[in-house]
C-alpha cells in the first residue's frame, strides 16, 4: 500500500499512547494520508447494540438503528467490512444523511477487542469513487493497528478503575455501617455509588410494598424535585429493575426518561441500576447515571452490586433497629406512640416551639363511662372500642401531629404550629368524631412551660370537662382553676374569712375601714356583672381577703408613712403569692386563692405577678382591682391627700381598656352612679298629680366570658 509510514504512526501510538485521543488521531491521518479519505470518524456501538454515536460529533451526535438503514448496523450484524460506492442513492444507508453532510462514497469497518466489535471506523469521500478491495485491506490494517491499541488503553483503564472501585467498595463498608437509620444509610449509599463508578448523579428508589412501583428516595448531585418522584414497574431504569428484579443497563437514557417526569432526564445519556433486595423480598432499585455513554464494564456491575450488598446488610439492621424503636414506643394495642414515647417527644416539640417561637397545643382526651364498657361488653368490646377510638383521632390530626395512648382510656395529642383557639377546635372536631362520648381537656404551651407543666394544664382543663357535666371541651386558663375551686368548695367559710380578716386588721389598722367598702362594691359590681349568687359571695371573701398575704410582709412596711422605696416594693409585691399560698392551704378557702392571687393583673398584661392579660384573669381579681383603686383613690394617707370622686372616675376611665377591665369599670360607675344610662326621659315637661318615683338602679347582666366547650 505504500505507507509504511502512516502504519508506523498508527502501530507506534497503539503501543505507547496514554490517551484514546493520540490514536484516534493518528488513525485518521494515516486513513487521510493512504486512502486520501476526506471523512474519517470512529462510531462506538451502544452496549445494547441498539445504536452508535460520534463522540467527535459531540455527545448528542447518536444513531439509532431502529431510525432507518445504517452502513454501521450492517457491519455489526455480519462482521464484515461494508462498502457503499453511491451513498446519495443507495438502500443500505439514510441517503438524506449522505448528502446533508456531502457524503459521496463511504467505507464502514469493524474495530474488534474483547470479542466484540466495540467500534465502527467510518471512511469517506466527497466525490464518488470505486472502493477497491486493496482499500478495504488497508483500512483493516489500520483498524486491525488501532484496535488493538484500544484494547491495551481499556485494560489500563479498568484496572486503573478497579483499584479505585476497590478502595470505593471498602470506603463504602466503613460508612455504610456507621448508622443505623434508613435515609441516613441510603443518603450513604447514593453518594458512595457515585463516587466509586465517576457517575454524575445516583438514586436510590425504595419500593413501595403496599402499592407497588417505586418512590426516589436519597438522591446525590440531584435537584430537590426528585426526590418524591414515583415509578411504576417498567419505568426507567429503576422501573426495569423493579420489574425484572435484574440489573439494567442504558446507553440511550433520553428513551427511558421520556416515559416519566424525571427532571434532568434529558441531560443523561447513560445508566446502570441495581437491585436491592432483603428478607426475601425486592426493596427497592440503585442507579448511577452519566452525562456521556459509558460503557459498563463488568467491574462496574460488580462494583455497584457489591456496594449494593453492604447497603442490603445495614437496611436491614436499619430496618430491624427501627422496628425495635417502633415497638418500643407504640401502644400494642392502638398502633399509636404509647405513654413513654408521647413523654419523649413533648419535650422535643417544647425545645423546638422555644427555638422557633411556634405555637404548641396539648390536648388530653379521656372517653366518657369506658369503664361500663367493659363491664356490660367485656374486654374484647372495650378494646375494640380503643382501636376505633386510636384510627378517629388519627383521622383528624395532620401527618406531623402526634397522638400517644396515655392510660387506659386517655389519649393525649400533641398539635405543633397550633395556638389555643386551633388546639381547641381540633379537640372539638376529635370529640365529634368519636361520637362526643369524652371529655377533653386543651393546654397551649407558653414560655415557663415544661412538658409535665404543660400536661397538667391540660390535665386540670380535662378535670374540670369531667366534673361539670362530661362530652365536654375546657381550656386550661385561670378560670380552670377559679371552676375547680368552686367545685372543690361551694364558696369559702364564713367563720374562716372572719377570722383570717381579724387577723389582717390587728397587723394594719387601715385595712378595716377600707377593706369593709372594697367588700361592698366589690359585691355590688359583681351583681351588676350578672354572675350567680355563690359567684358573687366568692369575690366578696376574697375581697375581704384581698391583703391576707401582708401577715407576712415585715412589720415596718406596713406602719410606713410614706411611698415604699424600689427594694420595699419588691418585698410587698410578694403580698399576692403569700396570700394564695395560705388560702391554698385550707380546704374552705381553696376557691379564694386564684382570686387573691391575680387582683394585681392588669387588662393588658402589665401587672403581677404572672403578667396575665384580658379574660385569662379571674373575673373576681379583675372585680377586686377595679375597686380597690377606687377606693384607695378616695382615701386620705398619710403621705397624700384624697382624690375627689370626679378626678378618681376620670382615673378610672383612663385606665379602662389598659389597666382594668372596661367591662368591670362600667359596672362600677354604674354603681357609683357616675354612668347612668344613656335613655329617653319619656316624662320630660309633662305634669304629674305626684312626684315620679326613684330612678331603678341599673343592674345589666352579663354572663360569664368562659364556658367549657366555649
Amino acid at each position: 500500500m505504500g505507507a509504511a509510514s502512516p502504519l508506523a504512526r498508527v502501530a507506534q501510538e497503539a503501543a505507547s499512547a496514554t490517551k484514546p485521543g493520540a490514536l484516534t488521531a493518528a488513525l485518521e491521518a494515516a486513513l487521510r494520508a493512504v486512502l486520501d479519505a476526506d471523512h474519517v470518524r470512529l462510531l462506538e456501538i451502544s452496549q445494547d447494540r441498539r445504536g452508535a454515536s460520534d463522540e467527535g460529533q459531540g455527545a448528542d451526535a447518536y444513531v439509532r438503528f431502529e431510525d432507518g438503514p445504517s452502513g454501521t448496523e450492517r457491519v455489526l450484524e455480519t462482521g464484515r467490512p461494508f462498502a457503499v460506492p453511491d451513498a446519495r442513492n443507495s438502500d443500505a444507508i439514510v441517503a438524506d444523511r449522505a448528502a446533508q453532510y456531502g457524503i459521496a462514497s463511504a467505507l464502514f469497518v469493524p474495530l474488534v477487542w474483547g470479542g466484540q466489535i466495540r467500534t465502527v471506523l467510518f471512511v469517506a469521500w466527497s466525490a464518488s469513487r470505486e472502493i477497491s478491495q486493496a482499500d478495504i485491506a488497508d483500512a483493516r490494517l489500520l483498524a486491525d493497528q488501532a484496535a488493538a491499541g484500544f484494547a491495551r488503553l481499556e485494560a489500563e483503564e479498568r484496572r486503573a478503575a478497579g483499584s479505585v472501585q476497590d478502595r470505593a467498595v471498602v470506603r463504602a463498608a466503613r460508612a455504610l455501617g456507621r448508622s443505623l437509620d434508613l435515609q441516613e444509610i441510603l443518603e450513604t449509599l447514593v453518594e458512595e455509588a457515585a463516587l466509586a463508578l465517576d457517575a454524575d448523579m445516583s438514586g436510590f428508589y425504595l419500593a413501595d410494598l403496599e402499592h407497588g412501583g417505586a418512590v426516589a428516595t436519597a438522591g446525590f448531585n440531584v435537584p430537590s424535585t426528585w426526590v418524591g418522584l414515583r415509578v411504576e414497574p417498567g419505568e426507567g431504569a429503576a422501573g426495569r429493575v423493579l420489574e425484572t428484579g435484574q440489573a439494567f443497563i442504558s446507553h440511550d437514557y433520553q428513551l427511558l426518561a421520556g416515559q416519566l417526569d424525571h427532571p434532568i432526564g434529558d441531560e443523561l445519556l447513560s445508566a446502570l441500576s441495581v437491585p436491592i433486595a432483603w428478607d426475601d423480598q425486592l426493596r427497592g432499585a440503585l442507579s448511577v447515571a452519566w452525562k456521556t455513554r459509558r460503557h459498563m464494564h463488568d467491574e462496574d456491575l460488580r462494583t455497584l452490586e457489591a456496594i449494593a450488598g453492604l447497603a442490603t446488610v445495614s437496611c436491614r439492621n436499619a430496618e430491624a433497629f427501627e422496628h425495635v424503636q417502633h415497638v418500643a414506643r407504640t401502644d400494642a394495642l392502638t398502633g399509636v406512640l404509647n405513654h413513654g414515647a408521647m413523654q419523649l417527644r413533648i419535650r422535643e416539640e417544647i425545645a423546638r416551639a422555644r427555638r422557633d417561637g411556634h405555637p404548641l397545643g396539648a390536648v388530653i382526651l379521656d372517653l366518657d363511662d369506658f369503664k361500663g364498657v367493659n363491664d356490660t361488653q367485656g374486654h374484647a368490646a372495650g378494646d375494640e372500642l380503643l382501636r376505633t377510638v386510636a384510627r378517629a383521632l388519627q383521622g383528624e390530626l395532620r401527618p406531623y401531629d402526634q397522638v400517644a395512648r396515655y392510660g387506659g382510656d386517655e389519649f393525649v395529642l400533641l398539635l405543633p404550629g397550633s395556638d389555643e383557639a386551633e388546639t381547641a377546635a381540633v379537640a372539638e372536631r376529635c370529640r365529634d368524631a368519636i361520637g362526643g362520648k369524652c371529655s377533653i381537656g386543651v393546654a397551649a404551651w407558653h414560655e415557663g412551660l415544661d412538658a409535665d407543666g404543660l400536661l397538667e394544664q391540660a390535665d386540670r382543663a380535662l378535670m374540670l370537662a369531667k366534673r361539670t357535666g362530661k362530652g365536654r371541651v375546657a381550656v386550661a386558663n385561670p378560670e380552670v382553676e377559679r371552676e375547680l375551686a368552686l367545685l372543690q368548695s361551694r364558696s369559702g367559710s364564713p367563720a374562716a374569712v372572719q377570722a383570717l380578716a381579724a387577723a389582717i386588721e390587728e397587723r394594719d389598722n387601715y385595712t378595716h375601714e377600707h377593706t369593709q367598702e372594697l367588700v361592698r362594691l366589690a359585691r355590688g359590681v359583681a351583681m351588676m356583672l350578672g354572675l350567680d349568687v355563690d359567684h358573687v359571695e366568692r369575690i366578696a371573701h376574697a375581697a375581704l381577703l384581698h391583703d391576707v398575704g401582708k401577715l407576712a410582709m415585715p412589720e415596718e412596711l406596713l406602719e410606713k408613712d410614706g411611698p415604699l422605696t424600689r427594694e420595699e416594693w419588691e418585698v410587698m409585691s410578694e403580698h399576692p403569692i403569700v396570700g394564695e399560698r395560705i388560702l391554698a392551704r385550707t380546704k374552705e378557702l381553696a376557691a379564694l386563692a386564684p382570686i387573691v392571687r391575680h387582683e394585681h393583673e392588669h387588662w393588658n398584661g402589665t401587672g403581677y405577678p404572672d403578667g396575665l392579660e384580658k379574660t385569662r384573669i379571674p373575673v373576681g381579681s379583675r372585680v377586686i382591682l377595679a375597686c380597690h383603686a377606687w377606693v384607695a383613690m378616695t382615701t386620705e394617707r398619710p403621705y397624700r391627700a384624697a382624690l375627689t370622686p370626679a378626678r378618681a372616675v376620670s382615673e378610672l376611665r383612663a385606665g379602662a381598656g389598659s389597666k382594668y377591665d372596661p367591662d368591670v369599670i362600667e359596672g362600677l360607675l354604674d354603681l357609683l352612679g357616675h354612668d347612668k344610662p344613656q335613655v329617653p326621659d319619656r316624662a320630660a315637661g309633662v305634669k304629674l298629680a305626684a312626684a315620679p318615683p326613684k330612678e331603678p338602679t341599673s343592674r345589666r347582666g352579663r354572663s360569664s366570658e368562659w364556658a367549657p366547650g366555649g
